[in-house]
């Protein structure tokens, strides 16, 4: 099992046409406030802090041309409107700790030289627009193709053809983890990348889209990376135990395919999907 000196690498790095590039998803920055609703002391956003602090040691081990994040770059804000009117209570205290957290973002990872940053908007991303656009390029559409052969998106919304013919697909939301259990039999949860390669005809009906048979490229193999979620701090979807459809609908054929790789944060290879929960 895992020990603090183990490697915890929860980013994707790739090279496309010369450019290096370093792919995340989910930091869930001010994820703080949520937390401070249940009575947890969160005066300042040191967690958020500490995410950026990795993601920012991550780069420089790296050293890429461009840090794509793969959606929920920042925590949901929504569940705080009904207290807004309290000027000086629950939702000013928090809005502070967002903001504190971005302006530590833009600090220490926007502004590094040399480094292009871009986001795919995702589900919980509310009020990144206002505070990022003019620093991050933002994918209108919320998904993109690059590069001429990958494409991203979050993983909230239904993918268009145009990512799903790209030769890879990226995506984050799910958080995805596995359940082990020891000699012991104590359980242990753990984030993983989470990976399917079949073909593109295969690729469309996971994401139930109707295709032309005419259309070309249907057997090529094409790779689909759900990547673990940066934020460290948070739980995962437990991949390996039984759920219901509602909680991710979209990706659900995806998630639960027997195919599915699993792969730990040190690298380590467990085997596919169906091995794990048979």
């Amino acid at each position: 099992m895992f020990n603090e000196e183990e490697i915890d690498r929860r980013y994707l790095l790739r090279r496309y046409n010369n450019l290096k590039v370093l792919l995340v998803a989910d930091l869930h920055l001010g994820f703080e406030a949520e937390w401070s609703r249940k009575g947890l002391d969160t005066r300042e956003p040191n967690w958020s802090i500490e995410v950026i602090n990795r993601l920012k040691k991550d780069i420089e081990e790296t050293q890429p041309d461009h840090l794509i994040i793969l959606g929920d770059i920042e925590h949901s804000f929504a569940h705080f409107k009904g207290s807004k009117a309290n000027q000086n209570g629950i939702w000013v205290s928090n809005k502070w700790l967002r903001e504190k957290a971005f302006s530590y973002f833009i600090e220490q990872i926007v502004k590094i030289n040399g480094i292009k940053t871009s986001l795919i908007r995702g589900n919980q991303d509310t009020s990144v627009v206002k505070s990022l656009s003019q620093q991050v390029e933002i994918y209108p559409q919320k998904e993109a193709s690059l590069f001429n052969q990958l494409g991203i998106f979050h993983g909230h919304r239904k993918p268009s053809e145009t990512v799903l013919f790209s030769s890879e697909i990226m995506l984050g939301h799910v958080h995805p983890a596995i359940e082990l259990i020891d000699e012991l039999k104590i359980h242990h949860k753990f984030p993983v990348f989470a990976r399917l390669t079949v073909p593109r005809e295969e690729v469309f009906q996971i994401f139930d889209h109707q295709f032309e048979s005419e259309e070309i490229g249907l057997i090529e193999q094409v790779s689909i990376t759900i990547l673990p979620a940066y934020n460290f701090y948070l739980n995962g979807f437990t991949l390996n135990q039984p759920h219901e459809k509602k909680t991710f609908p979209v990706l659900w054929n995806l998630i639960q395919h027997p195919k599915l790789r699993i792969q730990l944060t040190n690298g380590i290879d467990l085997g596919t999907l169906e091995d794990l929960t048979s």
